[in-house]
């Protein structure tokens, strides 16, 4: 048994995200078909360009109001919300402009990044 305990070790990120991310990673994948597992934190409206994934994810929002994107629009999410996206989706999270948001991530599969910031 492993336990991560709040406030280990996290990455601030950049690159693929608008403003300031920090990913703790709570369990990469041990082998092909099992997930990624992350609690992400988003600064004040930051969010990721748009993506997907090759075996889907899933997002738990812990805490903020988050926002999540897929062609069809943008959706605001509350602490408790819950996102299923199936494989190869194409979309974007993140935190709510004038809000922090805190989601677990759990993510099957290397992520498809491209270059377009949506927010």
């Amino acid at each position: 048994m492993r336990i991560h305990t709040g406030g280990d070790a996290s990455e601030l990120y950049g690159g693929r995200f608008t403003g300031a991310v920090r990913l703790e990673m709570l369990q990469e994948a041990e082998a092909d078909g099992r997930p990624d597992i992350a609690r992400v934190s988003f600064a004040d409206g930051a969010c990721t360009f748009w993506h997907s994934h090759p075996g889907g994810q899933q997002l738990l929002v812990l805490s903020g109001t988050g926002r999540v994107g897929t062609v069809d629009g943008e959706v605001v999410l509350q602490p408790g919300d819950f996102v299923d996206a199936p494989a190869d989706a194409r979309h974007y999270n993140g935190a709510a402009a004038g809000t922090d948001c805190v989601l677990l991530a759990v993510t099957y599969g290397s992520t498809a990044w491209e270059d377009i910031a949506p927010c």
